[in-house]
């Protein structure tokens, strides 16, 4: 199975369950490539490739939620002998929900879970910022106080240049999509939060609970908003945990 959109980013013996990472703003695969070293060889670990990031560079990124969810519900049929989770990084798990209610609403399979990290709940994100329209100097200065671009990228015009039209693209996406009510997925969510994370308020990261009528489970890491790199290993070993109950369940 190959396609543009996904790639696999480890190699794996007999998997028991796919999970496909839905990156940040202006992310692709690379941010969740050391991950794989840290999950059983049972879990198949992939990630979206959005177009407008690295080998899709040249591609225009997408700008709305109905275009990538549409999209990627045809792109992860492909996947459907296992059970699939999905995580989603930041406002990455904007569009992960919203994929989610759509594989549910469409009678596709449900996913077998959702893992939402670094992100206050879709209910409670302040979608009218408009960071996406934002003049560059605020648009950068606001990308590095909350720790959404890493520093090397934001200090060199050239390479944040490179960047920018996905970042600001992919903040377009969830900042036009108002959350629109719905009942709770018969899905389990787990959320991860930062314990340092000023951007992603604790209070806020409890409203995931709102959207599963399964079990909800919070794990806090050390750290700010780039807690992610920094707790691979202890990551990975809450996912693969987390997984183990679903397919002992299933």
């Amino acid at each position: 199975m190959t396609s543009p959109w996904v790639a696999r980013l480890g190699p794996v013996a007999d998997p028991r369950v796919r999970v496909v990472c839905v990156p940040q703003a202006g992310g692709g695969t690379a941010t969740f490539r050391p991950l794989s070293g840290e999950l059983p060889r049972d879990i198949d670990l992939l990630a979206l490739r959005l177009p407008g990031r690295e080998t899709r560079r040249r591609e225009a990124p997408l700008r709305r939620m109905d275009d990538l969810v549409d999209t990627l519900l045809l792109e992860l049929d492909r996947y459907k002998d296992l059970p699939l989770a999905l995580f989603g990084y930041c406002s990455g798990a904007y569009l992960m929900i919203e994929l989610a209610r759509a594989m549910v609403r469409t009678g596709r399979p449900a996913p077998a879970r959702l893992f939402a990290c670094g992100a206050c709940g879709p209910a409670t994100v302040d979608r009218g910022r408009g960071v996406h329209a934002m003049p560059d100097a605020e648009f950068k200065d606001y990308l590095g106080q909350f720790n959404v671009t890493p520093p090397a990228i934001l200090g060199d015009p050239a390479l944040f240049g490179m960047f920018e039209p996905a970042i600001r693209a992919d903040f377009e996406v969830f900042e036009t999509a108002p959350f629109a009510p719905g009942p709770p997925l018969d899905v389990p969510v787990t959320a991860i939060a930062g314990r340092d994370d000023a951007g992603v308020p604790f209070e806020e990261v409890l409203e995931w609970r709102e959207h599963t009528s399964r079990a909800f489970t919070l794990r806090v890491l050390p750290g700010s908003h780039d807690f992610f790199t920094a707790n691979l290993r202890a990551l990975g070993a809450a996912m693969a945990s987390d997984l183990k109950c679903d397919l002992k369940e299933g």
